[in-house]
C-alpha cells in the first residue's frame, strides 16, 4: 500500500527546497547529495526545473495536462505524485545536466552513475525523458557514509559554475532587475522578474541592491540590451522538445508550430519561466517540419 494517494501528500508532510519545490525527506536527501557530488567532482550545479517538478500535487497535474495534452501524464497516474504504478515514488525534473556550453556540462554517462551512487533511477519513463530521475524509497532516510570523492581524479571547482554566464545582478527598488556578463559589461534587463529566482539559484552571481538613481546611472554608463522574453500568461510559453537520437538540435513547439532554437540564451529564459520539455521521435519532428513547409 502507498503512503499517500497520487498527488494529495499535504505539503506539510514534505521537505519545502523552494517555490513549488518540495520533495519526501529522503528524496531530499538524496538530491542534497546528487548536488553535492556533481558540484565537488565536476563543477557542474544541479537546479531543478522550475515550475511543480518535484512533487506535483492533483490540481498542478490537471493543469499540465490541459496545458500540455498527452505531453503530461494523465492527472493522478503522474511518478510526480508520491505514487507510480501501484508503488511509492518520487521524481524530480532537471535539465541542466546537459548545459549548452560543454565546459558547464555533465556527459550522461557521468549523470546516471552520480544519480546511481545516491539511489536515483534514470529511463524509467516512456517516451524517455533523460531530464526525469526517480526515487522509489522517497520516505527511507539514505546513509551516504561510505561515498568519498576521489580529488586526485577531478579537481574541486573553486566556484560555482554559472550556467549563463552572469558575473553580477543588479536590482532596483522600482523592481527593475539586470544582470551583467562582466563587470563594466552592458546591463541586460530581465522583463520578467520572476526569471530572476530560477536564474540567480542557477548562476550564483553576486547581486547589488541599488536605488533608482544609482541604477540609472549605471545603466546610462554602461547602456542596456533587453533579454529574450515570452509571454508567460495563460501559459503560454513554448514547449521545448528534444529530439530522441537526433544531433542534439532543440526546437520550440507552439501554437502547432515546431522551429529551430536558434538562439541558445533563449532555453534559459524558457525554464527559469517554467517552461516544459518533451522527448519526441527524431521521426515525428521532421515530418511535422514537413508538413509546414508543404
Amino acid at each position: 500500500m502507498t503512503r499517500y494517494q497520487n498527488g494529495q501528500a499535504p505539503l506539510s508532510d514534505l521537505v519545502y527546497l523552494g517555490p513549488e519545490f518540495y520533495l519526501p525527506h529522503g528524496t531530499a536527501a538524496r538530491w542534497r547529495e546528487l548536488q553535492r557530488l556533481a558540484w565537488e567532482k565536476y563543477g557542474v550545479w544541479l537546479v531543478v526545473t522550475p515550475g511543480w517538478n518535484g512533487y506535483r500535487p492533483l490540481d498542478v497535474q490537471f493543469e499540465y495536462r490541459k496545458d500540455l495534452g498527452i505531453m503530461a501524464a494523465v492527472p493522478g497516474t503522474s511518478s510526480h505524485g508520491l505514487t507510480f504504478r501501484g508503488r511509492d515514488m518520487a521524481a524530480i525534473d532537471v535539465n541542466n545536466w546537459r548545459s549548452l556550453a560543454a565546459s558547464e556540462s555533465l556527459a550522461w554517462a557521468r549523470f546516471v552513475a552520480l544519480c546511481k551512487i545516491v539511489g536515483f533511477i534514470v529511463d524509467f519513463v516512456t517516451p524517455r525523458e533523460p531530464w526525469h530521475i526517480g526515487d522509489e524509497a522517497p520516505f527511507d532516510a539514505p546513509a551516504f557514509a561510505a561515498v568519498v570523492i576521489n580529488h586526485a581524479t577531478t579537481a574541486p571547482a573553486k566556484r560555482r559554475k554559472k550556467t549563463m554566464n552572469i558575473t553580477a545582478a543588479y536590482r532596483a527598488k522600482n523592481g527593475t532587475i539586470a544582470v551583467q556578463a562582466r563587470l563594466g559589461g552592458k546591463l541586460t534587463e530581465l522583463d520578467d522578474p520572476r526569471v530572476w529566482g530560477a536564474v540567480a539559484a542557477a548562476t550564483g552571481a553576486e547581486t547589488f541592491p541599488l536605488t533608482d538613481e544609482e541604477y540609472q546611472v549605471l545603466a546610462d554608463r554602461h547602456g542596456r540590451l533587453k533579454y529574450p522574453a515570452f509571454d508567460t500568461t495563460e501559459n503560454k510559453l513554448p514547449l521545448v522538445v528534444y529530439a530522441e537520437n537526433g544531433d542534439g538540435t532543440v526546437y520550440l513547439y507552439e501554437g502547432g508550430v515546431i522551429r529551430y532554437l536558434t538562439n541558445p540564451k533563449t532555453l534559459e529564459v524558457l525554464f527559469a519561466q517554467g517552461a516544459q520539455a518533451v522527448t519526441w521521435p527524431k521521426g515525428e519532428i521532421d515530418s511535422m517540419r514537413k508538413q509546414q513547409s508543404s
